[in-house]
Parts: structure tokens; C-alpha cells; sequence
């Protein structure tokens, strides 16, 4: 079954979908998450691969490939000459490293994304990256994290369902993923910061997400801005864009912050596609702090 047959079938149930983020680095261990994964059973991961990516960036790569060979050229009893000389060297190997780093990557993400896919299992899984001002981890310039998504949505046996579109990249690289996505055949999740709760705001939400023809709008909203309206008027709101937009676009929303009870509760009544929480207190994210345990969800 793929992922908009599940969503469908539980929406004629009134339940959305169950996912968990999965942002560990790479000193962290997999065995204990995976364990704790068939333990509450989700529907779906969120792979962060902020999490892990940035140790295999290009710049991390290759300062480990110079390290011996430029420490060695300093401390070395050679003349000025052969020492300008041995650099110049090091300096053409960086730009056959550059030249040949398409092809390294590709190797990079295959490993990191098969670990992941292994990971979760046969669950559904979804690609994202977010910066530190986003709420991730990741610090890479912007072209590099669309060549990283797009490099991992290029593999083979495509291992993801639907990926974030980082809606800091500039309109080129977003149309650069979207693209990969599109040729993968990979949903596109159109994310947007909440800062206004109003129809008008909304609304505008959702034709973004038709206009670049995503298959869902991502509504990301705070615990503290929930707080501030009757959930009862924003599920109603929320339930006549979703009629607007039929077939469509489909709803999924991510609540950050820690979340009251009221707050989890309405959640799970909340027209959206899924429902996003932290697998443990142990594995929450600078976004997702409510976890599983708390809304007894399994």
C-alpha cells in the first residue's frame, strides 16, 4: 500500500497517520532506535538528515583527506622551494577531490539513506533537511543541501515516499528538488510558518502548495501560538480548506514546542494527514518535544 491509499483509508476513519522523526548523528546508535521503533509501531519516519549529513559534507571530507598530507608538508625539514612545490600538489588533488566529489556524494548519500531505510523497515519514510534556523541541525550553504536532497532522491530503489522542500532555498534550488522529486516520483511536502491563524493566511497556504504542485502543505505551528485560539474554530477552519481543496492538496501539520494535553488531544481530531511526535524523550527534536508515550498512541 503506498502512502496517500493509507492516509485515505484512515481518513474515512477519522485517524491520521502516526510519524516519528529520526535524527540521529553518526555516533549515535541505530540498534536502540529501531528496537524502540517496532515497540510503538508508527506509520511513518521522518529521516533528518541534518542530523547525520553535515559529517559528510564535502568540506568535512576533504579536510580529513588533507590533514596528513598538509600537517606533513609544515613539519617537514624541506626547503621553501619543495615545500611550495608539495603544496601545489595538495592544492591539484583538491581540485580533482571537487572534480570527482558528484560521484563520491552519490556514494555517501547511498550508504547514509539504505542505513535509514534499514532502519525503519518497511514504514514509510520521508526525506528532510532543516537548518539550525529552521530548528535542525544542518549548516550547510544552500546549493549543497539541494544537491544533497536531490542526489538522495536520484537513487536507485528510491527508499523515500516524500521529501520537505526547504522553504528557505532560494526558487531555483526548491524548483531543483522538486524536479528530482517529480522524476522519482516522490511527493513534494510545501512547508509553511505559521505567523497568522486567519482564513486569509491559510488559504494562501494551500495555493502555494497548488501552485508548485505539491501533494501536501506542511502548516508548521508553535504549542505557544496554538494556545492563543479556540482549537474548535481552527479545526473548522482547517476542515473547509480541506474541502476547498478536495483531491487536491492534502493536510499535514507539525505542532513544535511541547504540547499540552488539550493540545495532543485536539490533535489527534485535527483534519490533518499525520500526526508528527517524538519516539521517546529520548529522541526528540529542537522541533518535535511531545512524544508517543504522552498521547498513549501505539
Amino acid at each position: 500500500m503506498d502512502f496517500l491509499t493509507q492516509i485515505k483509508e484512515k481518513a474515512a476513519i477519522n485517524q491520521a497517520t502516526l510519524t516519528v522523526p529520526m535524527a540521529l548523528g553518526p555516533n549515535d546508535k541505530f540498534t536502540p532506535f529501531k528496537t524502540l521503533l517496532n515497540e510503538e509501531n508508527p506509520d511513518a519516519v521522518i529521516w533528518q538528515a541534518d542530523a547525520i549529513a553535515d559529517d559528510f559534507s564535502k568540506e568535512v571530507i576533504w579536510d580529513q583527506v588533507k590533514a596528513g598530507g598538509g600537517q606533513a608538508v609544515d613539519d617537514g625539514d624541506l626547503s621553501a622551494m619543495k615545500k611550495a612545490a608539495m603544496k601545489a600538489e595538495l592544492e591539484q588533488a583538491h581540485q580533482e577531490f571537487l572534480a570527482n566529489w558528484p560521484s563520491i556524494q552519490a556514494q555517501v548519500v547511498q550508504e547514509l539513506a539504505t542505513n535509514a531505510k534499514e532502519t525503519v523497515g518497511d514504514r514509510f519514510l520521508f526525506l528532510a533537511y532543516a537548518t539550525k534556523d529552521e530548528g535542525g541541525q544542518g549548516e550547510m550553504a544552500p546549493a549543497d543541501q539541494a544537491f544533497f536532497l536531490t542526489s538522495a532522491l536520484k537513487l536507485s530503489g528510491q527508499p523515500f515516499d516524500a521529501v520537505f522542500i526547504p522553504s528557505h532555498l532560494d526558487e531555483n534550488l526548491q524548483g531543483k528538488v522538486r524536479d528530482a522529486a517529480a522524476a522519482a516520483h516522490v511527493a513534494c511536502i510545501e512547508t509553511v510558518q505559521v505567523s497568522d491563524l486567519t482564513a486569509a493566511f491559510l488559504t494562501e497556504a494551500f495555493e502555494q502548495a497548488l501552485t508548485f504542485g505539491a501533494t501536501f502543505v506542511n502548516l508548521e505551528l508553535s504549542a505557544d501560538m496554538l494556545a492563543q485560539v479556540d482549537l474548535a474554530d481552527l479545526e473548522a477552519l482547517l476542515t473547509t480548506l480541506l474541502d476547498k481543496y478536495k483531491d487536491q492538496v492534502e493536510l499535514v501539520m507539525t505542532l513544535t514546542g511541547q504540547l499540552s494535553k488539550d493540545q495532543l488531544e485536539a490533535w489527534l481530531i485535527f483534519p490533518s494527514v499525520f500526526v508528527t511526535l517524538a519516539l521517546s524523550d529520548r529522541y526528540q527534536t529542537p522541533m518535535i518535544h511531545s512524544t508517543v508515550k504522552e498521547i498513549g498512541w501505539h
